[in-house]
Protein backbone atom coordinates (compact mmCIF):
# COMPACT_ATOMS: atom_id res chain seq x y z
CA UNK A 1 0.00 0.00 0.00
CA UNK A 2 1.34 3.43 -0.95
CA UNK A 3 1.41 6.14 1.68
CA UNK A 4 1.99 9.83 1.27
CA UNK A 5 4.97 11.32 3.12
CA UNK A 6 4.06 12.27 6.68
CA UNK A 7 4.19 16.01 5.94
CA UNK A 8 1.69 15.58 3.07
CA UNK A 9 -0.96 13.52 4.89
CA UNK A 10 -4.35 15.07 5.56
CA UNK A 11 -5.00 12.91 8.62
CA UNK A 12 -2.55 11.61 11.19
CA UNK A 13 -2.48 9.08 13.99
CA UNK A 14 -1.59 10.51 17.38
CA UNK A 15 2.01 9.22 17.17
CA UNK A 16 2.34 10.69 13.66
CA UNK A 17 0.95 14.02 14.89
CA UNK A 18 3.54 13.97 17.67
CA UNK A 19 6.38 13.33 15.22
CA UNK A 20 5.21 16.06 12.88
CA UNK A 21 4.75 18.59 15.69
CA UNK A 22 7.96 17.70 17.48
CA UNK A 23 6.04 17.20 20.72
CA UNK A 24 5.93 14.08 22.91
CA UNK A 25 3.13 11.61 22.19
CA UNK A 26 1.80 12.03 25.75
CA UNK A 27 1.31 15.78 25.18
CA UNK A 28 -0.59 15.25 21.92
CA UNK A 29 -2.66 12.43 23.45
CA UNK A 30 -3.50 14.63 26.47
CA UNK A 31 -4.62 17.43 24.15
CA UNK A 32 -6.94 14.98 22.39
CA UNK A 33 -8.32 13.64 25.69
CA UNK A 34 -8.88 17.20 26.99
CA UNK A 35 -10.62 18.19 23.73
CA UNK A 36 -7.98 20.83 23.09
CA UNK A 37 -7.12 19.03 19.85
CA UNK A 38 -10.00 17.66 17.81
CA UNK A 39 -9.86 14.04 16.70
CA UNK A 40 -12.07 11.37 15.22
CA UNK A 41 -12.15 7.60 15.48
CA UNK A 42 -11.50 5.31 12.54
CA UNK A 43 -12.74 1.76 12.98
CA UNK A 44 -13.18 0.72 16.57
CA UNK A 45 -10.19 2.37 18.21
CA UNK A 46 -7.77 4.26 15.97
CA UNK A 47 -7.88 8.00 16.62
CA UNK A 48 -6.93 10.37 13.84
CA UNK A 49 -6.23 14.09 13.82
CA UNK A 50 -6.79 16.32 10.81
CA UNK A 51 -3.60 18.07 9.77
CA UNK A 52 -5.39 21.43 9.76
CA UNK A 53 -6.60 20.86 13.35
CA UNK A 54 -3.05 19.98 14.41
CA UNK A 55 -1.71 23.17 12.79
CA UNK A 56 -4.42 25.25 14.50
CA UNK A 57 -3.70 23.67 17.89
CA UNK A 58 0.05 24.25 17.56
CA UNK A 59 -0.57 27.95 16.85
CA UNK A 60 -2.34 28.24 20.24
CA UNK A 61 0.67 26.93 22.19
Amino acid sequence: MLQAPLADRLTLTIPEAAVLSGLPVKIVRAAVLNDDLQSFTVGSMTKRVKRTDLDDWIRTL
